[in-house]
């Protein structure tokens, strides 16, 4: 009895440390797929942020830079004005022309050389205000050699408005200091466009300038407004202007992803957080799930284990003892079949593909997702192979990733299909699977419906290169169409033509029938210019009533007038302006680009030039780059 105790001892020993080997790496296999599903959690949160922080940056830029370029302009013209003439009225009418009324996201004002305010574009009465203790004042008197100031979130002083600050210095003939020209910009205007881009309610978008204070912010915009995260921001250790990271939200005190971009050139950034949750809060769903698997998985153990030992326990008795084993067995099998159909359910209701293909790509395991993606049943796909489901259309595209993976390489790509005319995008993934001799036996592969996400994309793409009111090509699209259109003419030896247009006396139609009417005029001016062009031309709206026309594979430089005479006679029908029938006028600058020097910058400011000569000559008229100034 002694030699069958001892020898059940180290029986029972030797399949303990079996077990424990065995549930060790189990656990370590859970915690390496947790680890990896986490991983791609967050790699797929960080693009998303990433995307969206680009853009909304671009967007910022689009709107500094069009409050920019007609701030450009008013300093430029009271620099050139006599002491004398700097009266306020004067001011006023100056500020307001220039920057005309049609964006309402800022508005201009001027501080004379003694820090008191003087006019504004919108009629604000300044009442000999002092505004010298502000920044965007200050600091640019104080250093002389700066060209421009911007940032500074501040309530304002007479408007009462949220908005930070553009400004530049105005410089006399004689290189005194005048005073500052300021663009003030309705922060409230950025945060609606940020809110409007928030793809979920735990997602937050920030704008702050590089003296830490926030500009503009979605969710919690009027509760954020100017406040100082400089200590918090220090904390986070941002890497340069552009980048992510994962840490604690200074407003909101929850652990966030970030990713933020620089906003053009200007010293400020946007940043996108979003909620991370821990790996354990996401598995709250599958945890009842999990832990009914395992406790069935170590009593079907345990009972294997008890059998095992009963058979060296009890050796005299064993015909009784196979009688216990035979009907525990069946028990377990029962069990088995209730875990396995379980499993099923859950595999089936997973939203994505999940197969396993063997190395003459059969199916051995197929989800009931795949009815989703194909017109055969999973059941009958079992046993088939890829391309007797799918067909050899959709085959072709699959078969090289699955040979790659099938060669024991891991492969992840996404892929696009057409079904019934709708456009669909999966992601794939596969894994090799190895046997014991690290001979590659199959591969598991797992699909995933992305369409979602990438209709996101698009449209913040269009978002970003789409002018709301016109529909027409925005300055973003704009640049990136003009030094395109000056390579290929370059390449073919062709001319690009380039119109530089605004509406005569637009404020007198604002100031007559109201923005709505203005917006009207627009539209209309627009739609008339789309008719007066080729299909293959550009017609863009810069800022306000301002729209450039780009002509691309022109014979002759020529055929730029020539086209601008036509918009000209296109303009003479009266416009129907929400019931009021009234005439509207248009002056053009119409240049051809020097394909060996001209850029974007270069080609616009020719055209704006030639714009400026047609407005000086009389208006309703178009001047080429050639005209006598």
């Amino acid at each position: 009895m002694e030699d069958i105790h001892r020898g059940f001892y180290q029986f029972r020993q030797k399949l303990s440390v079996g077990y424990a080997i065995l549930a060790g790496l189990l656990v370590s296999l859970l915690a390496w797929k947790i680890s990896q599903a986490d991983q791609a959690s967050r790699d797929s949160e960080l693009a998303m942020t990433g995307v969206i922080a680009r853009s909304m940056a671009a967007h910022v830029a689009d709107l500094v830079e069009a409050a920019d370029q007609p701030l450009r302009k008013c300093v430029e013209k009271i620099g050139e004005l006599d002491a004398s003439e700097i009266k306020p009225s004067q001011v006023g009418a100056l500020l307001s022309s220039t920057m005309g009324t049609g964006d309402s996201r800022f508005w201009f004002f001027y501080v004379d050389a003694h820090g008191v305010g003087l006019a504004s574009s919108n009629g604000l009465v300044m009442g000999a205000t002092s505004f010298a203790d502000r920044p965007y004042y200050a600091r640019l008197v104080a250093s002389r050699g700066a060209d421009y100031f911007v940032g500074s979130p501040l309530v304002g002083r007479l408007s009462g408005r949220r908005v930070f600050f553009l400004s530049r210095p105005v410089v006399s003939k004689s290189g005194q200091t005048r005073g500052v020209v300021v663009a003030s910009i309705d922060a409230a205007k950025v945060a609606d466009v940020f809110d409007l881009a928030r793809l979920n309610r735990d997602m937050s978008i920030t704008m702050a300038a590089t003296d830490k204070k926030i500009i503009a912010r979605a969710p919690l915009f009027e509760q954020t407004f100017g406040l100082d995260v400089a200590s918090a921001v220090n904390d986070m250790g941002l890497l340069g202007w552009n980048g992510s990271l994962e840490t604690v939200s200074p407003i909101t005190g929850d652990r966030r992803i970030f990713s933020y971009a620089r906003v053009g050139s200007f010293p400020m950034i946007v940043g996108v957080g979003l909620a991370r949750e821990p790996w354990w809060a996401k598995m709250r769903g599958d945890l009842g799930v999990a832990v009914v698997a395992l406790a069935l998985l170590l009593t079907v153990a345990w009972l294997s284990g008890k059998l095992a030992l009963l058979r060296f326990w009890r050796l005299e008795e064993l015909e009784a003892e196979q009688r216990a084993l035979l009907a525990d067995m069946g028990e377990a099998r029962r069990k088995l079949e209730i875990s396995d159909r379980r499993l099923r359910a859950i595999m089936d209701n997973m939203p994505a593909l999940v197969a396993y293909l063997d190395t003459e790509e059969r199916f051995v395991f197929h989800n009931a997702a795949d009815q989703k993606l194909t017109r055969y049943p999973s059941r009958t796909a079992q046993g088939k192979t890829v391309l007797e489901v799918y067909g050899p259309e959709i085959y072709a595209t699959l078969r090289g990733d699955i040979r790659q993976a099938l060669s024991g390489q891991r492969v992840k790509a996404e892929r696009r299909y057409v079904d019934n005319g709708q456009e669909l995008f999966f992601k794939h993934f596969y894994e090799p699977d190895y046997d014991a001799h690290g001979n590659v036996v199959g591969c598991y592969a797992m699909v995933t419906n992305i369409t979602a996400f990438k209709q996101t994309q698009r449209r913040l793409w269009a978002l970003n290169r789409v002018d709301d009111l016109t529909g027409l090509a925005n300055r973003v699209e704009l640049r990136e169409r003009v030094e395109e259109a000056l390579a290929r003419c370059r390449r073919a030896g062709c001319a690009l033509g380039c119109l530089y247009l605004d509406i005569d006396k637009f404020k007198e139609v604002n100031d007559t029938l109201g923005h709505a009417g203005g917006d009207a005029a627009l539209v209309e001016f627009s739609r008339r210019l789309k008719d007066c062009v080729r299909q293959t031309d550009l017609v863009a709206r810069l800022a306000g009533d301002e729209f450039v026309i780009l002509l691309e594979g022109l014979e002759q430089p020529a055929e730029a007038e020539r086209v601008a005479g036509k918009i000209i006679q296109a303009m003479e029908a009266p416009f129907d302006l929400n019931g009021t029938p009234r005439r509207v006028t248009t002056s053009i600058g119409a240049v051809a680009a020097d394909l060996v020097n001209d850029n974007f910058e270069t080609l616009l400011h020719k055209a704006d030039l030639a714009l400026y000569r047609a407005k000086r000559g009389g208006r309703n008229q178009a001047v080429g780059q050639g005209a006598a100034g």
